[in-house]
């Protein structure tokens, strides 16, 4: 999909998104697409672009909004409280990422290239080229890679290598084996003409020891590796909110119903930890504990970041991720949250569970959590 820009991945998202609810483009109130890295030539129009090519009516107004890696989730927050003020019974809510088109920039170059104009004759261009991507994984307000705030909480926890990578190796045989089980298929629409079918970010056959063969990305003290972190790849993910006297209206057969959000700052050196007071409140505000949870959908950033709040929270691994997570699919920053929320209503159906949490660490120091009820 590296091809396919951020706003053609949305759009083709939200045309899945309403298909497969048979939702009319003309009865959508709003749309609500996330966007973190916005790396195509028509980013500024984000949401609008994605909306108005899935066929939704100019007339429909559209939001881009970014909560980094929380914006997935985010995304459905927002269309919640505009359902919850009336302003919109029908919302349109989503991420759209290509993480493959970030580009290489060269800053401070207006005075050279003026408006739509070649360089002025004789201008010697002597900038730093600086990768875009790059550049955006360090977080200038504690000094840190978003790696390194996973390496941090895991020394503050007692996180090992070994669960690292026992983790790490789990979550890619999870991936694989849900893969090879179609699990995914009520979740995907395809993109393109499809001639090949295949997961290129997953690394099947991995064991613990095989991981730990790798090495570490910041030094002999750090636990990150290219096997144990999610990848960047590209993707897009969008979901039909409405509210339950239109759901029951439409004849709709909903597969979950909102019940709670958290929303949390913290130190952004530990941005890694966001899932666990996140969590926390928004099993608050449901009137819920951790043993009410049948399922949980943690992003997986970094394996170790996540063994962290698994930890921390006192959860069953067997509830968490259980068809896989970031690490073995990859992470489309603002795509992700919404998969993940779609991902935990499609099994707390198979499973016959209740209640699940879907969760993500955000870069900057924050935390976000959903808990929804399977109906």
């Amino acid at each position: 999909m590296k091809d396919t820009s951020a706003l053609k991945l949305g759009e083709i998202a939200i045309l899945g998104a309403l298909e497969k609810t048979g939702t009319p483009p003309e009865s959508v109130d709003h749309v609500v697409m996330g966007y973190a890295l916005q790396t195509c030539d028509q980013a500024i129009f984000g949401a609008r672009h994605a909306g108005l090519g899935a066929g939704i009516p100019q007339e429909v107004p559209m939001l881009t909004l970014s909560r980094i890696c929380g914006s997935g989730v985010q995304s459905i927050v927002t269309g919640a409280q505009m359902i919850m003020l009336g302003e919109a019974s029908t919302v349109v809510s989503g991420g759209m990422e290509n993480l493959s088109q970030a580009p290489h920039v060269l800053r401070g170059m207006r005075d050279v290239y003026k408006l739509a104009r070649p360089p002025k004759e004789g201008v010697m261009l002597e900038k730093d080229m600086e990768d875009y991507l790059f550049t955006n994984l360090l977080d200038g307000m504690c000094g840190s890679f978003m790696a390194q705030t996973s390496d941090e909480i895991c020394r503050r926890k007692g996180v090992t290598r070994e669960e690292t990578d026992e983790f790490a190796a789990l979550s890619h045989s999870r991936t694989a084996s849900s893969i090879a089980n179609n699990i995914w298929e009520n979740e995907i629409v395809k993109v393109g003409e499809v001639g090949h079918k295949d997961e290129d970010h997953v690394v099947l056959n991995s064991t613990s020891e095989s991981l730990a063969q790798l090495r570490t990305a910041f030094g002999p003290d750090s636990l990150v590796t290219a096997g144990n972190a999610s990848g960047v790849v590209d993707g897009a993910a969008a979901v039909v909110i409405k509210s339950a006297s239109q759901a029951a209206s439409d004849g709709d057969s909903p597969l979950a119903r909102i019940v709670s959000w958290g929303i949390v700052g913290l130190d952004p050196a530990i941005m890694a930890y966001g899932p666990v007071p996140s969590s926390r409140l928004a099993l608050e505000k449901a009137g819920l504990s951790i043993h009410d949870i049948d399922r949980w959908e943690i992003n997986e950033a970094f394996a170790g970041q996540a063994v962290a709040c698994i930890k921390d929270l006192g959860l069953d691994v067997q509830k968490v991720n259980v068809n896989g997570g970031a690490v073995g699919l990859g992470h489309p920053l603002a795509a992700t949250g919404t998969r993940l929320v779609l991902t935990l209503a499609h099994e707390l159906k198979r499973s016959n569970g209740k209640y699940g949490v879907a969760t993500a660490c955000i870069g900057g120091g924050q935390g976000i959590a959903m808990v929804i009820e399977s109906i």
